[in-house]
């Protein structure tokens, strides 16, 4: 309801209840508001509650025709509202006291309780006092105290918060249990009202309630308590407002004079009381006092008098018993109405429960029939069962062994798998280090150089392919492992691209990157990340006839704001996948069809390993493709910065050495010709006594280490990495290892190590990792197409 329009009610409503002023106009008014309203629910609850106050006024002048068409009026306007609204609940409220003030107890009861049920739905915990308060009026006019008494003590506990509420509700109940002479509790209910009214300021409330109490305890016995109950509204009831009061009080008091013997004193206080009245327009109020005066009058032997207030109180009876009569009629009726549909409704139910019962024995025959006819099927079953149980069970065992057999088999191929692998690789990266070293000696005649390229191409080809069985077999059995540390992502990057770049130019492809917004340094795996991109890459180049291939990093944030992700994307102009094998070329030993392992050769396993590579870093790889013009691969894996090692200034300035702790002289051969191409210096050790030796004698910028050189050492590895890194605390020091050797990395790195590399790793690359630049002749490393790696 509009802010305007509720204060207008709010002033209505005041002048309604105290007829402070005229309210006609004021209503009026509002019910000119409803039209300017545009939202047609506000606008019928602005017209209703005009409605409804105008038949307040009307009920209140005694105008009961008019009230009752307003009303109507009212609840034909608030149904277009949905669901209840307090108006809904206030005009059953006046309806019902227009039923009470025509007679109609059934019709006001029905109001009632419709008003209160109005006013539970929505949570209105003092309408529902005022609703229960009406009820107990009824049930108190119609004589029915016990049940009034009930009603009037749920109002009272179900709403407190209301001071005037709360003294109406404690003085009915008050005189409902002087009714039923339960004085003590009446008394209780007074006393309590005495102090609502006392703080609220209302003296003659208070003076009233004191006339109930003092009568109260008249009829208990306790004159003392009455006289002094008495003395306390005498004092209160003065002026002329209170003329009505007194008569009442007189009339107590002349009871209480009474019951003390004191004759002359009761005669005079119920003379005060009728004094001026005419005894035969006297009202309910002076039912009480005339009963007083007969008894008065009667112990004086004042017949003429008695008999006067007696023929009063006759008729004061009559009209009360009349009401009562009808009211407690029509309740006895509506309580035969709900007793007779309580019946209607239990029949039914008991109608209901029958059809339950027959449909249940049905349902039961019908289960034991069925239930009879399962157990034959499954003896029937069972007979044919155990017939072929041994039968099932020799096939169990022989199954059994079969899987037994299977798993061995499976175990020793995985086995046979790695241990060939890794002899395999062994000399032939012997035979590649010597190769890539021959190939560097400028003065090698151009037919012999070729000869070399082409032996260093095919050992290269070979161990890639060993590599991809290697790794399958890890996978297969579980033990692939990554090996996250800080690393400079966008040199790794960098430093791939370039290893390509020769290969694509030799086929005329572009080879596009773009890597402006990939991140510097991260935590992730170097070496796994390294051969994912080389495996993307080499498929994007080996199925690339013409055209460009591209590689793209990126980082995205997810829709949380929080969390990063790397992606990198190799896309390539080449063949294409067709939709409906984009599955399978993950899958071990398939490529696209059978054409395409014919023409370019591989075995299928390079993008199985991606797939699995990519998962272990707890990412995923994605492709799109279309048939014919080519493929995009999409890593997507967890972004976890890092912050880049500071750069020690012992590493700067020149003769920096690099020292290299190495016992194999093949390799040592090797890996002189990659280091001095970029260190000044470049010292060996065969074992960890020589290398402290050298660094007692030589200051260093670098110190790589094979984990095999350690085996020899009187120490553990432990001890004896963390001696070679205390004796130059400043050195960059790499510790080469076996992949199939299990690693304490962490502590390794606790020990004093800058990174550990997993081997086999490209020259170029190891050159790139392990020489700070600062330590370099110069900042470039020389590109090797065929992408030797070292042992």
């Amino acid at each position: 309801m509009p802010k305007d329009v509720a204060v207008a009610v709010a002033t209505a409503r005041d002048r309604v209840v105290d007829q402070s002023a005229d309210a006609v106009p004021l209503i009026d008014r509002i019910d000119g508001m409803a039209s300017g309203v545009a939202d047609p629910a506000q606008r019928a609850l602005v017209h209703g509650t005009a409605l409804w106050l105008r038949a307040e006024l009307q009920l209140r002048s005694d105008q009961l025709a008019a009230a009752h068409t307003s009303l109507q009026q009212a609840q034909h306007v608030v149904e277009a509202i949905d669901g209840p609204v307090r108006l809904k609940g206030d005009l059953l409220v006046s309806l019902g006291n227009l039923y009470m003030t025509q007679d109609k107890a059934a019709d006001a009861l029905s109001a009632f309780q419709r008003a209160y049920r109005v006013y539970e739905q929505l949570h209105e915990v003092r309408s529902q006092a005022l609703a229960l308060q009406s009820i107990g009026s009824l049930y108190a006019i119609a004589n029915d105290d016990s049940r009034a008494e009930r009603y009037f003590r749920q109002a009272s506990l179900l709403y407190s918060a209301d001071d005037v509420l709360s003294l109406t509700l404690h003085n009915s109940r008050g005189n409902v249990l002087l009714v039923l002479e339960r004085y003590r509790e009446a008394d209780a209910e007074y006393e309590a009202a005495i102090a609502l009214a006392r703080k609220l300021g209302k003296p003659m409330l208070e003076a009233r309630v004191l006339d109930n109490l003092a009568r109260s305890q008249v009829e208990a016995g306790n004159v003392a308590a009455a006289k002094i109950t008495l003395d306390r509204a005498f004092s209160i009831a003065r002026g002329r407002e209170a003329a009505g009061l007194r008569r009442l009080l007189n009339a107590t008091a002349a009871q209480l004079a009474n019951e003390e013997g004191k004759k002359a004193q009761a005669v005079a206080k119920i003379g005060q009381t009728f004094k001026g009245l005419d005894l035969d327009t006297t009202t309910q109020d002076f039912r009480t006092p005339h009963l007083f005066a007969y008894l008065i009058y009667r112990e004086l032997g004042e017949d003429r008098l008695a008999l006067r207030h007696l023929e009063a109180l006759k008729r004061l009876s009559d009209e009360s018993a009349k009401v009562a009569t009808t009211n407690s009629a029509a309740l006895m009726a509506a309580r035969f109405d709900f007793a007779n549909q309580e019946l209607t409704i239990q029949r039914l139910k008991t109608e209901q429960l029958r059809k339950a019962a027959h449909f249940q024995r049905v349902l039961f025959l019908s289960l034991g029939l069925a239930t009879l006819i399962v157990i034959v099927l499954l003896s029937v079953g069972l007979f044919t069962i155990r017939r072929s149980r041994n039968q099932v069970r020799a096939a169990n065992t022989v199954l059994a062994g079969t899987n037994a057999a299977l798993e061995k088999a499976l175990l020793a191929k995985t086995e046979f798998l790695a241990t060939t692998s890794h002899e395999i690789r062994t000399p032939l990266n012997g035979i590649l280090g010597m190769t890539q070293v021959m190939l560097t000696d400028r003065g090698l005649a151009p037919d012999l150089r070729e000869r070399l390229e082409v032996v260093q191409g095919a050992g290269l080809t070979m161990r890639a392919l060993v590599d991809d069985i290697l790794d399958v077999a890890k996978i297969e059995s579980g033990n692939l492992s990554v090996d996250p540390v800080p690393m400079d992502f966008r040199a790794l990057a960098e430093e791939v691209a370039r290893l390509w770049t020769d290969p694509a130019r030799a086929k005329d492809l572009a080879f596009t990157t773009e890597l402006e917004n990939a991140p510097d340094w991260i935590v992730s795996d170097p070496g796994r990340l390294r051969q994912l991109l080389f495996n993307l890459l080499s498929n994007a180049l080996k199925f690339t006839a013409q055209g460009a291939i591209g590689m793209r990093a990126e980082v995205a944030t997810l829709p949380d704001g929080e969390a990063e992700r790397l992606r990198l994307t190799i896309s390539d102009t080449g063949i294409g996948i067709a939709p409906e094998k984009l599955e399978e070329v993950f899958e071990s030993f398939r490529q696209a069809d059978s054409s395409t392992t014919r023409q370019y050769g591989g075995t299928g396993l390079g993008l199985t390993i991606c797939r699995n590579l990519a998962r272990a870093l707890g990412g995923e790889i994605y492709v799109a493709s279309t048939l014919g013009k080519g493929s995009s691969f999409t890593l997507d894996i967890p972004l976890v910065r890092a912050q880049p090692p500071a750069e020690s200034a012992a590493l700067a300035g020149d003769g920096a050495g690099v020292l290299i702790l190495e016992r194999n002289p093949i390799t040592r051969a090797m890996l002189r010709s990659l280091f001095e191409a970029v260190a000044e210096r470049v010292r060996f050790a065969q074992t960890v006594d020589e290398a402290l030796q050298l660094l007692e004698l030589e200051e260093f910028a670098a110190l790589v280490i094979d984990e095999a050189a350690l085996s020899t050492a009187t120490t553990n590895k432990l001890e004896s990495i963390a001696t070679l890194c205390r004796a130059q605390p400043h050195l960059h020091s790499t510790l080469l290892y076996s992949g199939g050797e299990v690693i304490e990395n962490a502590q390794f790195l606790d020990a004093g190590l800058t990174q550990m590399i997993e081997k086999p790793i490209a020259g170029a690359e190891l050159v790139q990792r392990a020489v700070p630049t600062s330590a370099r002749k110069s900042a470039t490393i020389g590109n090797d197409p065929l992408v030797p790696q070292a042992a």
